[in-house]
């Protein structure tokens, strides 16, 4: 969130801009995919609409995994902002609440929810004992049952596929008066906490507590699967801090590394402090080395961060040295302007033997403090030599809608789809913007971009998109902030008709065109423990057909940022009749965790992906996983090969099943009922 006072000076730049409602050609699955019909938690709290004032909302996707076991976990953000009286700045550090957390299975079919133990991560039950409160009595943290937020933690997987958040949200007024909830003005207060949950036994537990407390910080996990974090800040509104006064006024510099082993934090040396934006965008290279790509949140109009103008530079981090270096200036529209505010980074599939990555950026805003206020459609592409720290960024091709705060999912072909956003800054004045309802597709062949269809619901703030392991995207999430930062109302709903003031529960799931191209391959057999640097043999229906085999991590996302979603494509070094040998590349193109693996066939229109099967690199998995990963594979390619799944295009159904195979172009679709039981492929 940002400060009232960057409302002074904005008003005037508000314009009736026209919202961006609809695709072209939507009817044409085969040509732009398909959306299904709207679904959400039946349970779970109230819909928060005004007459829910008060009342816990259901949590909407504001973060987001795929877990292995083939269910998704999610939790909200802003909780509490219903219960708002008067504005967001005066009431909202007492009527924050901790982020429900919620699990969707869509296994067997239609969607079930259920919660975690605890239900919202169990951080700080008593209050956060490492607020950083300014000296004084001048402050109200009466209210302790809000100061353990997963909001603005991070979130990745382990290599065993739990999964590890560090940092989050403690609310509090400073200044306050304590026994007046309503008498100060809200402050956040980043945490230490990291938490771990387990998808086997669907609980959470606490690890060792990082160095510095952060809220919106990033983590990259490292070849060795080690994780290191990057940035965020202790304090958001006055990050003030009298007991070390040279990290006043500025986001947190310290480089910390977690030892899964361990459960320990450790500081890097001082040869690796840097500032960061919140939430920097950051990726593993595929030398080992860890890039920012010059983009983050930022806090307008008043900054995070003292020393904002080193964010322009596109730098790499060397683990061995501990030290950066700065490469450059990103292109922004056909500009050096560097730094790209609250937009997308996404890395580009890397194939065999690549020491080139590209890195495609869009959406946001250009520069630092004091930004921007309107979204942009420029994208740019930034490509890393990591032979020789070659470096060039130049612009691409440019989307049909301009953007801020879009998602974007790498596809299993190697496409980045888009979806979600407003059309200006929502945290300047929100409330007022238009939600994109429109979504587009980036072939990075051509570097164009189609339009597809629109979804139904706009979600401009807090909105996520997940590919799933059969190859479909989900898409959810939508937290806004009080409008104008006031009391919430339904006033853009009724008004606009794009999205709502308050938090918006439901999902929605895109069915990309491929999954309309005929037949899908069906991978029978595959090792679930897979090996760097070894071959691997991938059992399939047809090996003559294959035209690739591409692993996708596991989606872990939160604030558009998943700084480990990476498409690797693996060499076929042989082909029986039943299998195709695949090489395993090094740690540093995959790194040790739960990904998806896709066999994709070629027809006229493109390749067509298999439904994915879910392995663990360099993961040290129980026999009783190995045998409880393989029986569930092996059901689901059954079922896949029998047919008894219904087909993607049957577009009516709100929720096909995971086990989807595209029926044939122009065949009749039809639902079957399920054979075999669940057909999950994973952990429990």
């Amino acid at each position: 969130m940002r400060k009232p006072a960057m409302l002074l000076g904005t008003l005037a730049l508000i314009a009736p801009l026209a919202p961006s409602r609809g695709g072209a050609g939507g009817s044409d699955a085969a040509a732009l995919g398909s959306f299904s019909a709207l679904f959400d938690d039946p349970n779970g709290g109230a819909n928060c609409t005004s007459a829910d004032q008060h009342a816990r909302c259901k949590p909407t996707a504001n973060a987001v995994a795929q877990l292995p076991d083939g269910r998704e976990i999610y939790w909200s953000g802003l909780e509490g902002m219903n219960g708002v009286d008067s504005t967001v700045v005066t009431n909202y550090g007492t009527t924050a609440l901790n982020s429900g957390v919620r699990i969707l299975d869509m296994r067997a079919g239609g969607p079930r929810f259920s919660g975690t133990d605890p239900f919202d991560g169990g951080l700080n039950p008593q209050g956060n004992p490492d607020n950083e409160y300014l000296p004084g009595p001048l402050h109200n943290d009466d209210v302790v049952s809000n100061d353990g937020d997963l909001f603005c933690a991070d979130l990745k997987f382990l290599a065993d596929g739990r999964i590890i958040t560090n940092g989050g949200t403690s609310y509090y007024q400073e200044p306050g008066i304590p026994g007046q909830p309503s008498s100060g003005i809200v402050e956040l207060n980043g945490l230490k906490n990291t938490a771990i949950f387990d998808p086997r036994t669907d609980r959470w537990s606490q690890v060792g507590k990082m160095n510095w407390a952060r809220w919106y910080p990033t983590m990259v996990t490292q070849a060795d699967g080690s994780i290191l974090t990057f940035g965020g800040v202790t304090k958001l509104i006055k990050p003030i801090y009298p007991n070390r006064p040279g990290d006043s006024f500025a986001n947190e510099r310290h480089i910390e590394r977690f030892d899964p082993s361990g459960g320990r934090w450790t500081d890097l040396p001082d040869s690796a402090k840097k500032s960061f934006p919140l939430f920097p965008r950051m990726h593993l290279l595929p030398d080992g080395r860890t890039l920012f790509n010059a983009a983050g949140q930022v806090f307008d109009p008043m900054g995070g961060s003292w020393d904002e103008a080193t964010w322009n530079f596109t730098s790499v981090f060397d683990p061995r040295t501990n030290t950066w270096k700065d490469l450059g200036l990103n292109d922004f529209a056909g500009l050096p302007l560097g730094f790209r505010g609250t937009g997308i980074s996404v890395m580009l599939m890397l194939k065999p033997g690549d020491t080139v990555a590209r890195f495609l950026s869009l959406g946001g805003v250009p520069g630092t403090t004091p930004g921007a206020y309107i979204g942009q459609a420029a994208t740019t592409i930034t490509e890393v030599d990591t032979t020789n720290d070659g470096f060039r960024s130049h612009r691409s091709g440019d989307l049909h809608t301009a953007r801020w705060f879009t998602d974007g999912v790498m596809l299993p072909t190697g496409g980045v789809w888009i979806v979600n956003g407003g059309d200006r800054d929502h945290l300047i004045t929100p409330g007022v913007e238009f939600a994109n309802l429109t979504s587009e597709l980036y072939d990075p062949a051509t570097g164009r971009w189609t339009v597809t269809p629109p979804q139904a619901h706009g979600r401009s703030y807090h909105s996520t998109a997940m590919l799933l392991p059969d190859g479909r995207v989900l898409v959810g999430g939508h937290a806004p902030v009080g409008t104008l930062y006031g009391r919430p109302t339904d006033m853009p709903h009724k008004t606009f008709g794009t999205s709502v003031s308050y938090a918006d529960p439901s999902f929605q799931i895109y069915s990309p065109p491929y999954l309309f191209w005929g037949r899908r391959p069906v991978i029978t057999g595959v090792d679930p423990q897979v090996r760097t640097g070894q071959i691997l043999s991938v059992k399939v229906d047809k090996s003559t057909e294959i035209s690739s085999v591409r692993i996708l991590r596991n989606t872990s996302l939160t604030h558009l940022v998943d700084a480990d979603q990476r498409n690797v494509e693996l060499q076929i070094v042989g082909r029986t009749a039943d299998a195709v040998q695949v090489r395993i590349p090094g740690n540093t193109y995959l790194p040790p965790g739960p990904y998806l693996l896709f066999a994709h066939r070629t027809v006229d229109r493109g390749e067509i992906p298999s439904v994915a099967r879910q392995v663990f690199v360099d993961a040290h998995l129980t026999p009783s996983q190995v045998h409880e990963l393989t029986q569930r594979a092996a059901a689901q390619a059954r079922a896949e090969l029998a047919g008894s799944a219904a087909p993607v295009g049957t577009v009516q159904a709100a929720v096909p099943g995971p086990a989807e195979v595209a029926a044939p172009a122009g065949a009749a679709t039809r639902t079957v009922g399920r054979r075999g039981g669940r057909n999950t492929g994973g952990l429990r």
